[in-house]
C-alpha cells in the first residue's frame, strides 16, 4: 500500500514538474528578463555617483545610467544643484571625466552651457583648467584666430565623453556653441522637443545612429572633425545642417527625413553616405562642396531636391534611386573624374525629372551596362526631350547605342552567351558593323559637327583624286601635267580643307582616332587601288589631251542636284550644252572640288559631269563609287539634322 502511494506521489510530482517546465518554455524571453526600472535621481544619489566614478572604456565616468532626471522648472532646486555639482566636478578634475546618462529619462531642458567649461577662443585667453593637449585641440576651431577688431568668441567645452544612449530627453536640448573634446554617444536616443546643436564642434566620434528627433533639430554651422553616424536616424521635424563641415565620413544610411532637410552650404571632405535614405519632404543641397563620393544608392526622393551651385570632385552614386519629384543639378561644377551614376534609377511619377544645364547634364549621367538599364535610359531621354534639351537627349541615345555596341561585341566574342542565344552570329556581326559606322561617323545621328567634318574630308579627298586623274596623265613623250602654280593651289587647298575637317572630327567625336580609321577604310583602299591600276597600265585612248569633265554651259548658279547622275546624257540636244572645263584658267582647280561636291552632296555651283566618250572605265568606277557613298552620306546627314534641330522632324517627339 505504501509503495503504491509512493508511486502515485512520484507520478504526480513528475507531471507537475512537466507542466511547470512547459509553462516556463512558453513564456516569452523578454518576460524572463524584464528591463531594469529607472531610479529617481536625488541629490544624495547624485553626490554618491560623483564621488565614486566608474571606469568606462578606460575613462573615469560619472555613472548616471537608468535614472529619472527631473530638470523641470518645478524642480528648480534640484536642477541648479545638478548642474552646479556636475559642472564643478567635470571641469576641475585633473583627468577628463565622462558622463554616462544612458537609458535615462531626462525631463526639462538639457543644456551643455551649464555642464561644460566656458572659455574664450583666442591665443592666451584659454582657461587654465585645460591641459596643453586640450588647448591644442581647441586651436583647430576656425574661430580661434579672430581678425583684428572682431569680438573674441567663446565656447562651452565638454572635456570628457558624453553618453546618452537609449535615453529619452523630454525637454529642449541645447548644445549650441559647444566643443566636444571627446566622443558623443547618442545611439537610439529619443529627443522629444527641438534640439539646438548649432555652431557645435565634435572633436571625436559622434554617434546618433537609431536616434529619433521628434521636432526640429539644428546642426547649422557645426563642425565634425571625426566620423559621425546618423544611420537609421529618424528626423521627424526640420533637419538643419546648413553651413556644416564634415572633415571625416558622414554616415546617414537608412535615415528617415520626414520634414524639410537643409544641407545648403555644407562641406564634405570625405564620403557622404546617404544610402537607402527616405526623403519624405524637400531636401536642399545648394552650394555644397563634395570632395569625395556622395553615396545615395537605393534612396527614395518623394519631394523635390536641389544641388544648384554645388561642386563635385568625385562620383555621385544614384544607383537604384526611386525618384518621385524633381532633382536639380543646374549650375553645378563637376571635376573631370566625377559623374552621376544613374544605373537602376526609376521615375516613380509624372513629376519625376532630372534638371540640369543644357549640353552638360547629359554628359554627366553614367550607366555601366545596357543590361537592366534600357528603361532607365529611355526614361532619361524622354525626360530631356520633355524639357526641350535635345542635346542631352541625343547624348543619352548615343550612350544607349554605344552600350548596345559593347553588348554585341561581347556576344561576338562569346562573353555574353546567355543574352545572345536567340541571335545568329552573322546577324550580330552585321548589326555590330552598321552600328559601329553610325556611331563613329555621326555619333548615332546626334552630332552635326562630326558628320560635317567627315563630309569635308571626303569631298576634299575625292576632289584631289579627280584633279590628279584628269591633270596628271603622263610625262612622256609629250607631258600632260598641271602647272606648278595650279599644283600649289590644289595641294594647299586640300591640306587646308582636310585640316578643318580633321580638327572638327577631333573636337566632336568621342573616339576621333577610330573615326579617322573608319573613314580611311572607306576612302583609301578601293580608290587607291583603282588609281594604282590606272597609272600602271597607262592611258592610250583618244582625246588624251582633253579633260574628262564637262560642264553645263547654259547655266552657272548655286543649285541642288538631287536627281543628277555623274555622266552626261546621250541625247544630242543635251550633249550640245556640255562643254569641257577650262584647263588653262588659273582657277580651274576649283572645278574638281565643285564636281566632288556635286557628286557627293548633290549640291554645287555648276553642273559638272563626266564625258561619255573615250573614258577609262576605272575613272567611271571611281566616280560612281563616290556617288554611292554620297547617297549614304546624305541619308545619314538628313537623319542627323532631324535629331539635332528642334522642329525639323516632329515625329521624334512622338516616340
Amino acid at each position: 500500500m505504501q509503495n503504491s502511494l509512493k508511486r502515485s506521489l512520484n507520478s504526480s510530482t513528475g507531471l507537475l514538474l512537466l507542466i511547470l517546465l512547459l509553462i516556463f518554455l512558453s513564456t516569452p524571453v523578454w518576460a524572463a528578463a524584464p528591463a531594469p526600472e529607472r531610479t529617481v535621481l536625488t541629490l544624495e544619489l547624485l553626490q554618491e555617483r560623483i564621488n565614486s566614478p566608474i571606469q568606462s572604456e578606460g575613462i573615469p565616468t560619472i555613472d548616471l545610467q537608468q535614472m529619472i532626471v527631473d530638470l523641470t522648472s518645478e524642480n528648480a532646486e534640484f536642477r541648479d544643484q545638478f548642474y552646479q555639482q556636475l559642472q564643478t566636478q567635470l571641469n576641475r578634475s585633473q583627468i577628463p571625466l565622462g558622463l554616462d546618462l544612458s537609458d535615462s529619462l531626462i525631463q526639462g531642458e538639457f543644456s551643455a552651457s551649464r555642464l561644460g567649461l566656458s572659455t574664450p577662443l583666442s591665443p592666451g585667453n584659454l582657461s587654465s583648467l585645460l591641459s596643453p593637449m586640450e588647448q591644442e585641440q581647441l586651436e583647430s576651431d576656425q574661430r580661434f584666430f579672430p581678425l583684428p577688431g572682431e569680438q573674441i568668441p567663446s565656447v562651452t567645452v565638454l572635456r570628457g565623453p558624453l553618453k546618452i544612449e537609449h535615453s529619452r530627453l523630454g525637454g529642449i536640448v541645447n548644445f549650441a556653441n559647444t566643443f566636444f573634446l571627446q566622443g558623443l554617444e547618442a545611439s537610439e536616443a529619443i529627443f522629444i522637443q527641438p534640439g539646438n546643436w548649432s555652431h557645435t564642434r565634435f572633436g571625436r566620434f559622434a554617434n546618433f545612429s537609431g536616434a529619433i528627433f521628434g521636432q526640429e533639430i539644428n546642426f547649422s554651422q557645426s563642425t565634425f572633425f571625426n566620423k559621425v553616424r546618423f544611420s537609421q536616424t529618424q528626423f521627424r521635424g526640420l533637419a538643419n545642417f546648413a553651413g556644416t563641415t564634415f572633415y571625416n565620413t558622414a554616415n546617414f544610411s537608412q535615415a528617415e527625413f520626414e520634414a524639410l532637410a537643409n544641407f545648403n552650404h555644407t562641406q564634405w571632405l570625405q564620403d557622404a553616405d546617404f544610402r537607402a535614405v527616405n526623403w519624405h519632404e524637400r531636401s536642399l543641397w545648394s552650394n555644397n562642396s563634395f570632395f569625395k563620393s556622395l553615396l545615395i544608392t537605393d534612396a527614395t526622393w518623394e519631394k523635390s531636391t536641389t544641388f544648384r551651385g554645388s561642386k563635385f570632385q568625385q562620383p555621385v552614386l544614384l544607383n537604384n534611386v526611386s525618384l518621385f519629384d524633381q532633382i536639380d543639378f543646374s549650375n553645378t561644377s563637376f571635376a573631370p573624374q566625377s559623374y552621376l551614376n544613374v544605373a537602376g534609377l526609376s521615375f516613380g511619377s509624372e513629376q519625376a525629372k532630372i534638371v540640369g544645364d543644357t549640353g552638360e547634364i547629359g554628359r554627366l549621367l553614367y550607366v555601366p551596362t545596357l543590361t537592366g538599364n534600357e528603361d532607365v535610359l529611355h526614361n532619361l531621354v524622354f525626360n530631356f526631350r520633355g524639357q526641350q534639351q535635345i542635346i542631352d537627349a541625343n547624348r543619352l541615345e548615343y550612350v544607349t547605342e554605344y552600350l548596345r555596341l559593347q553588348q554585341l561585341h561581347h556576344c561576338l566574342l562569346g562573353k555574353e552567351s546567355n543574352s545572345c542565344l536567340s541571335r545568329r552570329w552573322v546577324t550580330n556581326a552585321l548589326h555590330w558593323l552598321g552600328l559601329s559606322l553610325i556611331l563613329l561617323l555621326s555619333a548615332d545621328g546626334t552630332s552635326f559637327g562630326l558628320i560635317f567634318g567627315v563630309g569635308m574630308v571626303a569631298i576634299a579627298y575625292f576632289g584631289l583624286l579627280f584633279w590628279l586623274l584628269d591633270r596628271w596623265r603622263r610625262r612622256y613623250p609629250q607631258p600632260i601635267m598641271p602647272t606648278y602654280l595650279e599644283t600649289v593651289y590644289m595641294l594647299g587647298s586640300f591640306a587646308f580643307i582636310s585640316c578643318i575637317g580633321i580638327i572638327t572630327i577631333f573636337s566632336t567625336s568621342e573616339q576621333p582616332g577610330l573615326t579617322l580609321l573608319c573613314l580611311g577604310i572607306i576612302l583609301l583602299p578601293m580608290p587607291l587601288l583603282l588609281l594604282w591600276q590606272l597609272y600602271q597600265q597607262g592611258r592610250y585612248h583618244n582625246l588624251i589631251d582633253v579633260t574628262y569633265f564637262v560642264e553645263d554651259g547654259g547655266v552657272r548658279q548655286l543649285q541642288l542636284l538631287i536627281a543628277r547622275l555623274p555622266i552626261i546624257p546621250r541625247f544630242p540636244f543635251f550633249r550640245d550644252r556640255y562643254l569641257p572645263i577650262l584647263w588653262e584658267r588659273h582657277w580651274n582647280w576649283l572645278n574638281y572640288y565643285d564636281f566632288s561636291l556635286n557628286n557627293f552632296l548633290k549640291f554645287g555651283f555648276n553642273d559638272i559631269r563626266l564625258r561619255d566618250q573615250h573614258l577609262p572605265g576605272i575613272i567611271t568606277t571611281l566616280v560612281w563609287y563616290q556617288w554611292s557613298l554620297g547617297i549614304l552620306y546624305i541619308a545619314l546627314l538628313l537623319w542627323t539634322l532631324s535629331r539635332t534641330i528642334p522642329g525639323l522632324n516632329l515625329l521624334i517627339y512622338l516616340k
